[in-house]
């Protein structure tokens, strides 16, 4: 007679699991290093001493972070191809990530080349294919989302976005710098402290779609 297996262990039937590799310590020291460095290398221009010609102006700035967030919906539209069942979640973050492009390029369109530019209607029309999807795929979706902090990149873009709806609104504060400098106060600083942190969220929202784009190509979820 043989003794019954212990309750817990194996894969369940009809699950399909790929094993995973297990990092070592350089590996993630050497992405840690890498953000950091790609952090400060960002915002470098914002140091320099003595430069006023350093593009801190509106449409240079808008224009940087239109073409990380371009680049972050290319990297996960190219990963939907590897996804498998997560190929409706990696569309839905691309639609996302193209109306947060549309909403940045408005200002360098409308501003600075003068073109009279339908962004409330294309930001519309794109949230509204992309909650068409997350309806037809609303079990992949929920299932994702349940799961999200599972993810590499998560946490990188949940703190781009608390940069940009929460401490940007203090840093971006013309009476924060008001009561912070007093008569050394300046209408420039909010608004290129607001600029570059507003950079940085969108550095780090694409370093963390990367990491995203690589975990949903990569792991087979259960059948």
């Amino acid at each position: 007679m043989q003794a019954p297996k212990p309750l817990g262990i194996g894969p369940m039937p009809g699950e399909n699991l790929k094993p995973q590799r297990n990092s070592s310590w350089s590996s993630t020291l050497l992405r840690v290093v890498l953000i950091c460095g790609g952090s400060v290398a960002i915002l470098l221009p914002a140091w320099l001493p003595n430069r006023p010609s350093v593009p801190i102006e509106r449409g240079t700035v808008e224009l940087l972070q239109a073409l990380l967030l371009a680049a972050a919906a290319a990297v996960i539209l190219g990963a939907s191809t590897h996804a498998g069942r997560n190929r409706p979640v990696c569309r839905v973050l691309a639609l996302g990530l193209l109306a947060a492009f549309v909403g940045e390029i408005d200002d360098f369109i409308s501003g600075i080349m003068g073109i009279n530019f339908p962004e409330g209607w294309t930001v519309g029309f794109i949230l509204l294919y992309a909650l068409v999807t997350i309806y037809r795929h609303r079990r992949v979706m929920f299932h994702f989302f349940s799961t999200m902090g599972n993810h590499a990149g998560s946490g990188l873009i949940g703190s781009a976005l608390l940069i940009i709806y929460v401490f940007n609104h203090v840093i971006g504060s013309s009476r924060f710098w008001k009561a912070a400098l007093g008569a050394a106060f300046s209408p420039e600083i909010p608004r290129i402290c607001k600029s570059y942190l507003e950079l940085l969220a969108f550095y780090l929202i694409f370093i963390g779609v990367l990491g995203l784009s690589i975990t949903l190509a990569r792991r087979r979820e259960p059948s």
